[in-house]
């Protein structure tokens, strides 16, 4: 399985058949590039409109081309990055950001119908091409520049078996079983799987990597999950159903009341528990508390060690012993959710747990999360990660519009809520430098995860000690009634 983060959006009407196609082509572009580092490419499909707005936004053209692409570093061609500059590593993801490519399909249609080819051809061709951009090539002269990327395109399309008569069936076929793709199956096992710990142990990531979506925010301040998330995989003829939990801890308020209420709700009535860990050789208080609530209730356990990569693998050995001195586990498995590591050893073990039984949503479901739910997590995730101490736990995301217009467009308005008159001049920042900010990064996201352009307006808002607030709490939708 590769380390690269592909995120395809769509935004023409109906299916998008190119996806499996995009994800393999661009994955092999960087593999013959020699980037071996964990990489994150942003793919946009759109129609010839689309992208000559964003040629006149961004490049003052009225002219809708083929592709477009953005890097986001400043590389040289055919020195791949490594990772050893720490500005070429997003520190929240851990991946190398490379940047955007935006295609048109209609052009890509029309330019087949031209050349005498397959649409599926003409993509490929651009996408290796805006790989290539990405990676620091150039052709804007007619010099040697032009012809090492022609000819860099040449052999990497050649690899892939592509050339203008011919064409590799495989680049057809779905992807291995995992992250991407999947073929048409019916499903014939389903389960639930809890996925616990301790605050800041990587249960989000663990989830986002898991499903191949971001739909749990992710930050390096413990306690960002407040709610229960389900997060949904179908695989062939398996859909497992994954419960991120906020992290247990000691409760100060009526918040996390609710939030220690509901890892404990979510360890009862599942097909199985992953406990996870960091690989510390220690058994902690909040790890025993989860072990000996799995001992009540028995059901089946999978003991898993989160960011192996911060340590040697001769001190894992340590971990494994202090937790089977405590807990006969089902199996105990060192992963990195961070670099995707050893999740497919785990979605193999997890599968064994499954019970016959029919799907409990439809393929393409990834959450049972609202839309208007996770944009309020992703305005959240930026207040965390942009603001220090304890002023973003003391905040609360209300989504009050969400609507689409004809052209697509979604209108988003956000209330922030704090708890002192002080944190809300911090979360504005000086001219409104830092809700501009927050709001700026949310955007981005926002429009990611929709697909579509997005105008978001965003307030500030004093709700004084709302987190011991009852009714406040339920309000913004943390009910602790069921």
């Amino acid at each position: 399985m590769n380390h690269h983060d592909i995120y395809i959006d769509w935004e023409l009407s109906g299916p998008n058949p190119y996806k499996p196609l995009l994800t393999r082509v661009i994955i092999a572009a960087l593999e013959a590039e020699q980037v071996t580092i964990p990489c994150g490419v942003d793919v946009l499909l759109t129609t010839d409109e689309g992208i000559r707005e964003i040629n006149l936004e961004q490049r003052e053209i009225d002219a809708a081309t083929d592709v477009l692409s953005f890097p986001m570093l400043e590389l040289t061609p055919g020195v791949p990055p490594t990772g050893e500059d720490p500005e070429e590593l997003d520190p929240e993801t851990g991946l190398c950001p490379l940047g955007d490519m935006v295609i048109s399909v209609e052009r890509a249609r029309a330019q087949a119908e031209e050349f005498g080819h397959s649409v599926q051809r003409e993509i490929a061709y651009l996408a290796v091409h805006s790989v290539l951009h990405l990676l620091g090539y150039d052709h804007l002269d007619e010099g040697p520049q032009k012809a090492r990327m022609r000819a860099r395109e040449e052999a990497i399309l050649e690899g892939l078996g592509i050339t203008r008569d011919t064409w590799n069936e495989d680049l057809e076929r779905p992807l291995e079983p995992g992250f991407m793709a999947e073929e048409e199956e019916e499903v014939r096992r389903c389960g639930i799987i809890t996925i616990c710990g301790r605050p800041n142990v990587g249960k989000s990531t663990l989830t986002n990597a898991l499903v191949g979506e971001k739909i749990a925010i992710v930050s390096n301040k413990p306690q960002t999950t407040r709610n229960r998330i389900c997060a949904v995989l179908t695989r062939g003829g398996s859909q497992f159903v994954f419960m991120d939990t906020p992290g247990l801890h000691k409760a100060a308020n009526r918040l996390g009341d609710y939030m220690v209420d509901v890892v404990k709700k979510s360890v009862a009535d599942v097909d199985g528990v992953l406990l996870l860990v960091e690989p510390i050789p220690n058994v902690g208080g909040p790890e025993r508390e989860l072990i000996d609530q799995i001992k009540r209730i028995g059901c089946p356990a999978v003991l898993v060690i989160n960011k192996i990569d911060t340590v040697e693998k001769p001190d894992l050995l340590a971990v494994i012993d202090a937790y089977s001195k405590v807990h006969e586990f089902d199996a105990i498995l060192p992963i990195s959710a961070k670099r995707k590591d050893g999740l497919e050893e785990l979605m193999d073990l997890l599968s064994g747990y499954l019970p016959e039984g029919p799907q409990l949503f439809p393929r393409d479901v990834v959450t049972d999360q609202p839309e208007r739910q996770i944009c309020a997590e992703i305005v959240r995730e930026k207040l965390l990660y942009c603001l220090e101490k304890e002023i973003p736990h003391g905040t609360a995301v209300e989504v009050t519009r969400f609507t689409e217009r004809d052209s697509g467009i979604i209108d988003l308005h956000v209330t922030i809520y704090c708890e002192k008159a002080s944190h809300k001049g911090i979360i504005i920042g000086k001219q409104g430098s830092m809700l501009k900010k927050i709001s700026s990064m949310a955007r981005e996201d926002v429009e990611r995860f929709m697909g579509t352009k997005v105008y978001l307006e965003t307030w500030v808002k004093v709700k004084e000690n709302w987190r011991d607030n009852l009714n406040l709490i339920r309000n913004f939708g943390f009910d602790d009634r069921d």
